[in-house]
C-alpha cells in the first residue's frame, strides 16, 4: 500500500527535490553532439563512475572520431554531474520551478497554464542550445519542447531506440503518431533493425522525418569486440559469478507491474505463475533475474528486494541483484534461454540465438499488443507461453531440448560508422 502511494506522489516529489538541484547547464561547452540523459540510464558502473550504456556508447564513438560531444541531464534526475564517466550539466532547479508555476497557472485556466508551461520550457531548451550550439542531439525518446526547440534552431534531433517499436506503442505506433505536428517529433530516429526501421517508415517518411538503421551500440560493442575495449573485456570477467553446470535461464524483470499488469501479479513484481515454477525449479535451473534499470535506481529497488528477499531469501536475491550489474550481452552469451512479460531483451535475445518465451496474455490476436515481437515469434525464436506454472515448466523442459536458434543480428557496423560520418560533415 505505501509504495503505491509513494509511486503516485513521486512526480511531485521529484519536482521539490529539483528546486534544491542547482542549475549548471550555463557551464555546457560549445560541442558538435549534445547527449540527453537521464539517471535512470545510467545502469552500469565503469573505472567507479556511472555509466549509461546506450548513450555513453554512443559518446564513446564520439571521442573515437574526434567529434566534441557534452551531455545534459533530463529533468527531473538526480544531481549526477561529476558522478557521470561522462560528466553532465543540468536544469532541474528551472524546470521544477516552471512546472510549479505552471500547476498553478492551470488552476485558473488549465488550457493557459499548459501553454505557458510549454513555451517557457521551449525557451529553456533555446538558452542550453544557444550556449552549446550543438550540430546534432541524441536522446532517448526527447519531449516535445526538446524537440520544438530545434526545429527552430533547425538542428537535428534524434531518438536513439533503447526498446520495443512496435505499432501498438504509444510513442512509435502510427495511430498515435499520425496527427502529431512535425515540430514537436525528432527530425530522425535511430533504429537497431530492419522491423524498427519499418514500423517508423509508416508514418515518418509523410512528414518528412528519417529512421536510420544503426544497430544497438552497447549489444554491437560486445558482438564486435575490439582487443581495446577495456570496458568489454572487463565485464566478461563478470560473468564468473552466475557460471553453473545447471541450465541457466535469465528472467527479465519489468517495472511497474502492478500499475500496467496487475491482472497477472499479486506480488508487484513478477507473475504468480512465474514465481510458482521458479519455486518449484529453483534446484534444477540456474534461475537469473534481471532487474530493470528503473527499478535498480528508482523508487521501486526497496520494494522489488524487499519481496525478492521474502520469496527466495537474501542469498538468492543478493545473487539476482550483482548479476543484475552485469551488462545483458554478456548475461545472454551465459544462459540457454530467457523468459519475460514482455521485454525488450526479447529482440536482444534473438541477436545471440538464444530463445525467449513471453508471458504477458495481451500479446495476442486482436488484444492490445498483438503485434509485439512478431518478427521474433514468426520464426520461432520467441513463444508466447501461457501464464501457468505447470505449462512454463512445459516450455523449459520442450524448448530446451531445441538448443539454440539461429541469430537474427544483421547489423554489420557499417551503418552506425556512417551516422557518425554525416555529423562529421555538417
Amino acid at each position: 500500500m505505501w509504495f503505491g502511494i509513494r509511486a503516485r506522489l513521486d512526480p511531485y516529489i521529484k519536482t521539490i527535490e529539483g528546486l534544491f538541484h542547482k542549475d549548471t547547464w550555463q557551464e555546457i561547452e560549445e560541442c558538435d553532439v549534445l547527449f540527453t540523459r537521464h539517471y535512470y540510464e545510467l545502469n552500469y558502473e565503469f573505472k567507479g563512475k556511472a555509466y549509461a550504456s546506450l548513450i555513453d556508447s554512443m559518446h564513446d564513438i564520439c571521442r573515437q572520431k574526434g567529434i566534441v560531444a557534452c551531455t545534459i541531464d533530463k529533468p527531473f534526475s538526480k544531481n549526477i554531474g561529476q558522478k557521470a564517466y561522462y560528466p553532465s550539466v543540468s536544469f532541474n532547479r528551472s524546470y521544477a520551478i516552471f512546472t510549479i508555476i505552471g500547476k498553478f497557472i492551470s488552476i485558473i485556466s488549465k488550457k493557459f497554464g499548459r501553454d505557458w508551461l510549454i513555451s517557457r520550457k521551449v525557451q529553456l531548451w533555446l538558452d542550453v542550445l544557444q550556449k552549446a550550439k550543438p550540430k546534432v542531439i541524441i536522446g532517448l525518446q526527447p519531449d516535445e519542447c526538446l524537440c520544438q526547440a530545434c526545429f527552430i534552431q533547425n538542428i537535428s534531433v534524434f531518438d536513439l531506440q533503447h526498446g520495443i517499436i512496435s505499432d501498438q506503442h504509444s510513442w512509435y505506433g502510427s495511430e498515435f503518431k499520425k496527427d502529431s505536428r512535425k515540430e514537436e517529433l525528432p527530425s530522425g530516429f535511430l533504429c537497431w533493425d530492419d522491423q524498427s526501421v519499418a514500423t517508423i517508415k509508416k508514418w515518418a517518411d509523410n512528414k518528412g522525418i528519417r529512421s536510420l538503421k544503426i544497430g544497438n551500440p552497447w549489444h554491437m560493442r560486445f558482438i564486435k569486440s575490439v582487443p581495446d575495449d577495456i570496458l568489454v573485456s572487463k565485464a566478461y570477467k563478470k560473468a564468473e559469478i552466475i557460471h553453473d553446470t545447471r541450465p541457466s535461464i535469465l528472467v527479465s524483470l519489468q517495472w511497474g507491474m502492478s500499475t500496467h499488469n496487475p491482472e497477472s501479479t499479486s506480488n508487484g513484481v513478477m507473475a504468480d505463475a512465474l514465481e510458482a515454477a521458479i519455486l518449484e525449479t529453483i534446484e534444477d535451473y540456474n534461475w537469473i533475474l534481471r532487474l530493470h534499470q528503473v527499478q535498480m535506481q528508482g523508487i521501486e529497488k526497496e520494494y522489488v528486494m524487499q519481496y525478492l528477499t521474502s520469496t527466495f531469501g537474501k542469498k538468492i536475491a543478493e545473487y539476482w541483484l550483482s548479476s543484475s550489474k552485469i551488462p545483458l550481452p554478456v548475461i545472454l552469451r551465459n544462459i540457454e534461454l530467457h523468459i519475460t512479460h514482455s521485454s525488450s531483451v526479447v529482440i536482444e535475445a534473438a541477436w545471440l540465438g538464444v530463445r525467449s518465451g513471453i508471458l504477458s496474455q495481451k500479446i495476442k490476436d486482436n488484444q492490445m499488443i498483438n503485434s509485439y515481437f512478431s518478427y521474433e515469434r514468426s520464426i520461432g525464436i520467441a513463444e508466447l507461453v501461457p501464464d501457468d506454472p505447470n505449462q512454463i515448466k512445459k516450455w523449459i523442459a520442450a524448448t530446451l531440448q531445441k538448443g539454440s536458434g539461429k541469430s537474427t543480428a544483421n547489423i554489420i557496423g557499417d551503418e552506425i560508422d556512417i551516422f557518425f560520418e554525416e555529423i562529421k560533415n555538417i
